[in-house]
């Protein structure tokens, strides 16, 4: 029922969402929760974001890119070369129109069995949304991002506003929080007007949403100015390899 409401969402308003208990159970069966820690903690070790059109430090990242294909039921996953991304002007005012090359994932989080779950328990959503996605290989894109609020600083999750990604779909994993208040994701309608809003507290709460959606997440500050606080997230994106 969960799943079905999800999808119907996502055909109607453009995006969909997916409760933690959903994902972790999912991820259960297949034996790799326990290595949410070990992946969790990856976190903190993420390098500054280079290309920050604001001159901003709050943002940490990585990303590496995944070759996905599908043979009926089965799928086959295996990782891509370079670690860049471009968006239009029109689609991200203050970063894109310009190649943006990061660090790519630690080899401990790409080859992962919990990430591969993760990919592939999204791949699963996307083909039932979209199945001409079987009919292509698909380009899986990864980010791991953190937001780091510092004592009179805020974190800004998306610094260039309200946006829209250029991808089939994309899915937001929520990873963890501290220190923090505000951090919450939204969407809009074509006439950017703010149509859902959502505080992600609890560990793979999901956001599924189409690369027509505009959406944004609200700045995060520190509860206690004595320390940093930070907001980690997960980003899947799944397009037609090019």
């Amino acid at each position: 029922m969960i799943v079905d409401q999800a999808y119907q969402s996502l055909k109607q308003e453009g995006f969909a969402t997916f409760p933690s208990a959903l994902y972790q159970k999912r991820i259960s069966e297949v034996g790799v929760l326990d290595e949410l820690p070990k992946v969790l903690s990856s976190f903190a070790r993420l390098v500054p974001d280079q290309h920050m059109g604001d001159g901003g430090t709050y943002r940490n990242r990585a990303y590496s890119r995944f070759l996905l294909r599908s043979e009926e039921d089965v799928f086959f996953l295996e990782p891509l070369e370079g670690h860049s991304i471009f968006q239009t002007l029109q689609d991200n005012a203050l970063n894109g129109g310009v190649l943006r090359t990061y660090a790519p994932l630690a080899a401990e989080i790409a080859e992962s069995a919990l990430m591969r779950a993760l990919i592939l328990e999204d791949a699963k959503h996307a083909f039932a949304c979209d199945p001409s996605l079987r009919e292509h290989p698909v380009q899986v894109g990864v980010h791991q991002v953190r937001i780091v609020a510092r004592s009179g600083t805020p974190g800004l999750p998306t610094p260039e506003g309200v946006h829209r990604d250029s991808e089939r779909f994309t899915f937001q994993h929520f990873c963890h929080r501290s220190n923090i208040e505000g951090g919450e994701f939204r969407a809009y309608n074509e006439a950017k007007e703010l149509r859902f809003q959502w505080l992600q507290t609890d560990c793979l709460d999901t956001v599924m949403f189409e690369g027509t959606t505009w959406h944004s997440a609200t700045p995060v500050a520190c509860t206690d100015p004595s320390s940093e606080g930070y907001r980690d997230i997960f980003l899947v994106d799944f397009d037609r390899l090019s």
